[in-house]
């Protein structure tokens, strides 16, 4: 895995309130996908092969992570 996608998926994670990760789906994961592989492109970058499971997953594991800390 390429440490810039973790960077995209905890700059991601850091800007979601708690309304959006009690809500959060597969479906958010693809638009994020989407939006990220737009703004790679915009600033001239080569997108990654960003996968919306992996990013699922992992702001999952995030938000489980941020759940552990709290107890």
């Amino acid at each position: 895995m390429e440490e810039r996608m973790m960077d995209v998926i905890v700059e991601i994670y850091n800007h979601m309130d708690d309304g959006d990760k009690d809500a959060f789906t597969l479906e958010d994961a693809e638009e994020m996908v989407s939006d990220q592989i737009k703004m790679d492109k915009a600033e001239g970058r080569e997108p990654l092969e960003y996968d919306p499971q992996f990013f699922y997953d992992s702001i999952v594991d995030l938000m489980e992570q941020d759940a552990e800390d709290e107890d």
